[in-house]
């Protein structure tokens, strides 16, 4: 499963691109990334009469260049995984009942344990409806992760939207720029010259040829320098390869963050769960411990917050001083939601 292979790349100590932590629409995106195919899709982004570059939303054509460098995947098994990820993306919210019939909850498949990576199980009880670990269900020695209550994380869920749009020009504003900054940073240049490099490779080994068959160049010499220009070639188109998948996941988080800043414009605080603004903003739910969960985002960004047994959800939030602790944009919007805590604190 796709929380697995999160998990076990972080087992093993296999930083990301950024440095951090691999989370599970990292890996989706990796396995949705058709570049890996050795196809390219031209014109994701565009600039306008200014010069500033924008993510291509439908306002030019794109064009697919097939077979345009080395490929790690090939096309069946590239299908074969995206017919498994929405096979999967069907079967995420079912859980099988004892009575051998499906049932449809919410939270089903999305709330991951933090301690050993089992997904928990909806549980009915006197009055509350609970989620559990399953390996603690079966030994609690094997797991300590307790149960936690449905309304606590619902109750969660609510306090980190109101978080969000309570400082919405503090957090995701920032963010959104800083993505957009972080996709037009040198990409463009470097394929530009990464491109140029591969002709004028491709130049020279043609000149190389000509003087060998001319006789005005020993063999020897020649095959040195020609496996020379193709070790060169092949560095280039990988990192091609490297910075438009770079390029991809930043568009996807760009994406997924403008959605979520344009609804939080909106300004609503959250008074009650609401289903549809859970279903579209999170990918999944860890639960650290009985008293805390993380809420990671499908933009990009793993949120701490607090469960209580009372399932209150605070109504304000207390903004004086935001410092830059981070480069990274994500890593920046992280801190900063981790240190709104309640009306009474001082951020910075």
């Amino acid at each position: 499963m796709i929380h697995q292979i999160a998990k076990e790349l972080n087992q093993k100590q296999v930083s990301t691109k950024r440095g951090g932590q691999w989370r599970s629409n990292t890996v989706i995106n990796i396995l949705r990334n058709s570049n890996y195919t050795g196809d390219m899709l031209c014109q994701k982004t565009y600039r306008d009469d200014q010069y500033h570059r924008h993510f291509n939303q439908g306002e030019l054509a794109q064009y697919l260049i097939e077979d345009h460098h080395p490929s790690l995947i090939n096309h069946e098994n590239f299908n074969r995984v995206q017919v498994l990820l929405k096979e999967a993306v069907k079967k995420r919210h079912i859980e099988t009942g004892s009575h051998k019939y499906q049932q449809h909850y919410l939270f089903s498949g999305k709330i991951i344990c933090g301690q050993c990576g089992t997904i928990f199980k909806r549980q009915t009880r006197p009055h509350k409806i609970y989620w559990a670990c399953q390996q603690h269900l079966r030994s609690a020695q094997q797991c300590p992760t307790k149960a936690v209550s449905e309304a606590s994380l619902k109750a969660a869920f609510c306090n980190m939207i109101n978080k969000l749009v309570y400082s919405k020009k503090f957090l995701l504003q920032p963010l959104l720029e800083g993505l957009k900054e972080e996709a037009n940073v040198n990409s463009d240049g470097q394929l530009i010259s990464l491109t140029k490099q591969i002709k004028a490779n491709d130049h020279k080994a043609e000149t190389l040829t000509e003087l060998m068959h001319a006789g005005l160049l020993d063999k020897a010499i020649y095959v040195n320098q020609t496996a020379r220009l193709e070790q060169d070639t092949y560095q280039c188109q990988e990192k091609i390869k490297q910075l438009n998948g770079q390029n991809t996941d930043s568009a996807n988080d760009f994406e997924d963050v403008r959605t979520l800043l344009r609804w939080c414009h909106q300004g609503k605080q959250l008074t009650e769960f609401d289903e549809g603004v859970f279903q579209e903003f999170v990918q999944q739910i860890v639960v650290n411990s009985s008293n805390k969960a993380t809420f990671i985002l499908k933009c990009g960004l793993t949120l701490p917050e607090k469960l209580n047994k009372n399932a209150t959800i605070d109504g304000h939030f207390y903004r004086d001083i935001i410092k830059q602790r981070y480069n990274d944009p994500i890593k920046q919007t992280e801190y900063l939601y981790s240190i709104i805590e309640s009306e009474g604190d001082l951020i910075g």
